[in-house]
């Protein structure tokens, strides 16, 4: 056991920051709120009340945009209004598009809690030793060195000792460490080791998606400005 935990220790190295910073809990501040949810919709909602040019009547002249052109004039618009409408659209979809794939692969332990403090205090009194060797499974998986302390502090959680072996150990475990350290960690490998491709991906469809949203409020803010300048004679006459 000793040569075991030198190599372990020899052996560990600490989690590059990507895993520490991209994760899904940094997902799930956007990911679990109302708005997230809503865009969701954006497709339907989008086409019938932008792009159908049969509902253009009943919304006041907002159906059919794409057929639409502006007229420029002085401090004309950098991006015509149809344009602008056009990036809100896409821009919401991205996001909606993001928050699906966030719900269908983002783990239950980090969607049910707002952190791992929170998902600590929510479990912890209902914790047996059976789901305690079954999370030093998963860890053992993810993080093969964090598995290797754990088993040198409570050797029940390997699944060669009985269940019996194991709820008479966590019964003297009296300060809950053992509880602690291993929902700890087993938050941690759900958050940091847990569908990594979809936490770039959504990573991407929310940056995209912002950055669409972001455009139309820029270009609007840069020709505030550009009236400003006019008025005050700083530009042109």
């Amino acid at each position: 056991m000793s040569d075991q935990s030198m190599k372990s220790k020899s052996s560990w190295q600490p989690e590059p920051w990507r895993v520490k910073i991209l994760n899904w809990h940094l997902l799930r501040g956007f990911g679990q709120s109302v708005p997230a949810a809503i865009t969701m919709s954006t497709p339907f909602v989008g086409y019938m009340i932008l792009y159908h040019p049969q509902i253009e009547e009943y919304v006041g002249g907002l159906g059919g945009l794409l057929e639409k052109q502006a007229k420029p004039g002085q401090c004309a618009p950098w991006i015509d209004f149809s344009m602008r409408l056009n990036l809100v659209y896409i821009g919401l979809l991205l996001l909606g598009v993001g928050t699906i794939v966030y719900k269908v692969f983002a783990p239950s332990v980090v969607k049910g809690a707002r952190d791992i403090n929170e998902y600590v205090v929510n479990v912890i009194d209902n914790v047996s030793a059976r789901n305690l060797r079954s999370m030093y499974v998963m860890i053992r998986s993810r993080r093969p060195q964090v598995a290797a302390s754990f088993i040198q502090m409570a050797p029940w959680l390997d699944r060669d000792k009985s269940l019996k072996t194991a709820s008479d150990a966590l019964k003297r475990d009296d300060g809950n460490h053992i509880k602690i350290d291993v929902l700890r960690s087993f938050y941690n490998v759900q958050d940091r080791h847990t569908a990594r491709g979809a936490v770039y991906l959504v990573l991407v469809f929310y940056a995209l998606g912002f950055l669409l949203l972001a455009i139309p409020g820029l270009a609007f803010t840069g020709r505030v400005l550009c009236v400003v300048w006019h008025d005050l004679g700083f530009w042109g006459s």
